[in-house]
Parts: C-alpha cells; structure tokens; sequence
C-alpha cells in the first residue's frame, strides 16, 4: 500500500535522482510541506501530444494505473491530446494495464517501407485506437465516472484541404500565433470529447470550446481525430454535429496548459522538462506557458542522463519513422527497449517514494 511522504521537508540531501526528475509548483510544495503527497491529493493528470514520445513514459503510466489510481474513488481528470490524449484513454478504461500493452503494441508495430499517403496513415492509427480500446465500447468509458477523460482536438472551419492549401492555411497560423496566441481563436475551435457531462472542471479561456460525449458509432475517429497530423493525415470529418474538419488537439494543446477549478494538485507525466502551450509556441522561446497552472503542478520527466544512456542518446520520436524507413525491425526494436528501460525510473522513483526521500528532490517548477 502506497504511504504518504513525510508532512515536512528535511534537511536537504545529496540525493539527486539518476533517471527522472521532479519539479512542482509554490502550492503544490506548500501541500507537500505541509501535508505531505498521496495518490488521493491529485485531481488532474495532463498528458502531452508528442508522437511516440509517450514511449517513454510506458512503464511510469502502467505504474501510476496499478499503484496510484487503481483504488481510486475521487474523480481524477484525465486530460491529453494526440498520444497524451492516448494514455489517458488507457487509464479510463476498466482493463487499463491490458490497454497500455496493446497501445505499445499497435503503436510500435506500424510499419511503412516507403513514406505513405495520407489515407493508409489515418487508416493505421484508426486500427491504432480500435486496438486501445479493444472489445470496450462508449458504454463502458461513459460508466466510468471515476476516470473522467477529456480528449482534445482542433477544429478548423474549412473542408478538406490540398497540400498546397493546408501549407498556407496552417503557415498563417503559425504566423498568427507569431503576433498572439489569440489571434487564433478565430480559426480554430477546441473539442473536446468526454465521458462525463461535468464540464466545470477546465477553466474557460479565449478559444471557444465545446464538449461532445463519446458515442459506439463515431468513438474511433473522435479518438483519432486528437493526433490527427496535417500533411501526413486526412482530418476527421465524420462527426454529423460538427461544422468543419477535425485535426491534432496539440495546434492548441500541445502540453496542456489548461487551468482547472479543482483545488487538488495537476499530475503531470511528461516526456521532457520544457513545456510550450501551443504546437507553434515550440519555435518561440519569447512565448511564455500559462504561469497558473503550474502553481499547483508536479511534472516528472526523464532526466537528461537517463536519456543520454538510452539507444540514440534520446527517447523514441517521431523523427524516427523517416529514420527508419524500411527498416522497421530497427525500430521497433529501438522502440521496445525504450518502453522496457522506463521500469529504471519506476523502481527509483518508487524506491524515493516508499522510503520518504522523494521529497528532498523537488525542484521549483518555473517556466
């Protein structure tokens, strides 16, 4: 059984972990100070898109399913886009240790010996949520109001869009979010596609957004239609009461910076120690994260020389398709020993964990 770190900070140590580090915001270290941290102080769990980065962090979700949150009786918030949005659709499911292997197992074994067309991409990972989900149906996500999940998606008001048109309308976002973040939200529409008709826990901001629940007829393209990739896919349009066409939640949610109305603490699994709000926000290092939520966040991410130590010096991405191409066995084989080595940061940090250490090495979340 999980137990609770100890409710004060001691004298600081030497210790300073080799595969992962933690950081957390002022409040979120005032609650340690004072009262320690357990599974049950965590309301939201954020989940960034990030192609197959989400690898990684295989080992640390199926951790977090089997010894934080599988007793869970409080609401916890799962909130993801593109894969990000993948994981917590496996921590939503009632069989979620079995739907992260077949996640990991569809994912990895998509293989292209040349670069493919739009359609035989968006067909793989349709086969890629039909596998998540497995026999479960929209019934059984929709049960669940324990692991409500929030997956988001873009929705841009045009029709289908040649390579030509999709490269001036997606390099005018970029130019607009350039200028302002805001200036977007008049092309572009959140969605969100949920399990619960609770709708207050995400703060509204400047982008209009609307909730759709999960239904047996469309719940494979609404679930796709989060890492649905401009270019390399066909946007989603299959959803009747939408006017327009879906496309990758991360053009607006690319590492969640949502504010909650929750007063509990937001879990932050993540693949790496930077955070950028929107997709395009990446390229711009003026542009600063939404400051609000990480007061009351815990970020846990791969350190940099558990990263240094792995295959490629770096975690799986999604430069590696083109990497790999026609070399699929390389891959997947790269990819799999990624997913097996995140048992390193398991065992160590469950070892900080279990022995009240974790504590002495939180660093100060600031971005």
């Amino acid at each position: 059984m999980l137990v609770s770190l100890s409710l004060n900070f001691r004298k600081p140590t030497t210790i300073k972990p080799h595969t992962f580090t933690i950081k957390a915001g002022a409040s979120a270290i005032k609650h340690i100070k004072s009262h320690g941290l357990s599974p049950s102080d965590i309301s939201v769990m954020n989940a960034a898109a990030g192609g197959p980065r989400w690898i990684a962090l295989y080992a640390f979700d199926k951790y977090l399913a089997e010894h934080w949150f599988h007793d869970r009786i409080e609401p916890l918030h799962l909130v993801g886009s593109s894969s990000g949005a993948w994981r917590m659709l496996c921590h939503a499911l009632p069989d979620t240790l079995d739907a992260f292997d077949r996640f990991l197992d569809y994912y990895i074994n998509q293989s292209y010996d040349t670069l493919p067309p739009p359609e035989v991409v968006s067909s793989g990972l349709d086969r890629v949520v039909s596998g998540i989900l497995g026999e479960n149906t929209a019934a059984d996500l929709l049960h669940n109001q324990t692991k409500r999940l929030f997956v988001i998606a873009a929705l841009c008001h045009t029709g289908r869009l040649t390579k030509r048109q999709q490269q001036f309308y997606f390099g005018k976002l970029g130019l607009k979010n350039a200028l302002s973040r805001n200036l977007l939200k008049s092309d572009v529409e959140r969605i969100i596609f949920t399990n619960t008709a609770d709708q207050s826990v995400i703060c509204k901001d400047e982008f209009s957004t609307q909730y759709l629940q999960y239904t047996d007829e469309h719940i494979v393209h609404m679930l796709r239609s989060t890492g649905t990739l401009p270019f390399l896919m066909h946007p989603v349009d299959s959803i009747p009461s939408l006017d327009g066409v879906l496309w990758d939640g991360a053009i607006i949610d690319y590492q969640i910076g949502l504010d909650y109305t929750t007063d509990g603490l937001v879990l932050f699994p993540h693949y790496m120690d930077t955070l950028s709000q929107g997709y395009f926000d990446q390229y711009l290092p003026y542009r600063k994260f939404n400051g609000d939520v990480l007061d009351k966040m815990i970020m846990i991410s791969p350190s940099q020389a558990y990263i240094a130590s792995l295959p490629n010096q770096k975690i799986s991405d999604s430069s590696d398709w083109k990497a790999y191409i026609g070399k699929n066995p390389e891959r997947i084989s790269y990819w799999k020993t990624v997913a097996a080595r995140g048992q390193e940061i398991v065992a160590e940090f469950d070892n900080l964990y279990q022995t009240g250490q974790l504590i002495d090495v939180i660093e100060p979340l600031r971005f």
